[in-house]
């Protein structure tokens, strides 16, 4: 039997809020707490997932999970790449830290808001590193942090991929992202290779799933909705490109008029650079300008 993908959200999300042991198993991972410190056992807050959402595109299937001490936790896996995500990101862990208070309740309440994003594509190409940490720290002292209430775990999975070839050795969190990117392929025999009994555990959970023929064809609708997404993006992005072509052909248009026109009226002539810089409005305005003053000058000399 072939094993579902974990790296789909809809199954990310079944496997992990299905069994908590396993999901606190990777929050330690990621992590990487002193055992003092280490996550005893979290809460799902979510678990459910309607079928609204499998179907309904943009819509992200998140894990919200809090421990013991009260710290929430927004894990995800993100499996496409689009402008906005930071933003995004951003605003699902603010949304979070302030709807834990209620109006008038003081702000020693707060808890910290944790996220943890696991993204199927590689966020910042040009950097070796696959795992970042994004905290509020101050630009010219890193040492000094404002807060501990919000921070941004990101995990590139295939860039873990291309440096695990090259040296990076499997263990703790590699296990764990070799999992991600590879149980849907590996058999039995390959499985043994795992050390971490919380990833048996895993693949055990995923076996179920996929053994089960409604959450397999809620599976495949899922990824019918994301390629519908991808779809739809593709060609956003490709009329976005032609407007913003024909925006650049008029540009060049009023520049080109202007600039001939201010010649012909003896104008100083306005460097190319500066009305580069106008709105296509602002440009409309000047040449009608100047071909008003031109008119008006033809007119007298006849």
């Amino acid at each position: 039997m072939k094993l579902l993908n974990p790296k789909l959200d809809f199954v990310f999300k079944k496997l992990l809020a299905g069994d908590t042991g396993i999901l606190t198993d990777l929050l330690n991972s990621v992590l990487k707490l002193p055992k003092t410190r280490r996550i005893g056992s979290v809460t799902v807050k979510n678990p459910i997932i309607l079928p609204e959402e499998i179907t309904q595109k943009y819509i992200v299937l998140d894990i919200l999970a809090t421990d013991k001490s009260g710290k929430n936790y927004e894990i995800e896996m993100q499996i496409r790449s689009y402008e906005s995500y930071p933003k995004r990101a951003l605003f699902y862990l603010s949304r979070i830290y302030a709807g834990q208070l209620d109006a008038g309740e003081d702000y020693e309440k707060l808890k910290p808001v944790i996220g943890i994003h696991f993204l199927d594509y590689e966020m910042f190409a040009d950097t070796k590193d696959f795992y970042f940490r994004f905290a509020m720290r101050d630009v010219r002292y890193p040492e000094l942090r404002l807060t501990e209430d919000m921070t941004l775990h990101i995990v590139e999975l295939p860039k873990f991929e291309r440096i695990r070839k090259t040296g990076q050795k499997k263990g703790g969190l590699g296990e764990w992202l070799h999992f991600f990117n590879h149980a849907h392929e590996e058999d039995k025999t390959m499985r043994t290779a795992y050390k971490n009994p919380a990833i048996h555990k895993a693949f055990d959970a995923l076996e179920n799933l996929s053994a089960d023929a409604t959450v397999r064809h809620l599976a495949r609708v899922r990824e019918d909705a994301l390629r519908n997404e991808r779809s739809e993006l593709f060609y956003a992005e490709k009329r976005g490109e032609k407007r913003g072509e024909k925006r650049g052909e008029k540009r060049g248009e009023y520049i080109g008029k202007i600039n001939l026109v201010q010649q012909l009226l003896k104008h100083p002539v306005t460097p190319k650079k500066v009305l580069t810089g106008k709105s296509l409005k602002d440009l409309g305005i000047i040449l009608k300008q100047l071909e008003a003053e031109l008119k008006a000058g033809i007119v007298m000399q006849g």
